[in-house]
């Protein structure tokens, strides 16, 4: 349970730096979230941000980072593997 709620709060923090150039956003988190995101490799730097900055759906990523569709869970472990490889890269700059 307190695993699922530190998920929601990096979603959470994601969906913030995402919205830095369209509207109210915590600037210093999102600077935070910027710095850290810039640290991972190139394809979990492309997972969020086709995610989080474009809102592009599963079938849009899978297509562009040749991700297979099939099963489902491909997409889904990509996706957890950036978050978690962010969230190890925010807990080194903290």
């Amino acid at each position: 349970m307190l695993e699922q709620r530190a998920w929601r709060s990096l979603d959470a923090r994601l969906d913030n730096w995402a919205n830095a150039n369209r509207g109210t956003y915590d600037a210093i988190d999102a600077a935070r979230i910027e710095r850290a995101w810039q640290r991972l490799a190139t394809r979990e730097r492309d997972v969020l941000r086709m995610v989080y900055l474009w809102h592009a759906g599963r079938e849009v990523v899978c297509r562009r980072l040749k991700i297979p569709r099939h099963p489902w869970c491909r997409y889904e472990f990509e996706l957890a593997s950036a978050k978690q490889a962010l969230a190890s890269s925010l807990a080194r700059t903290s």
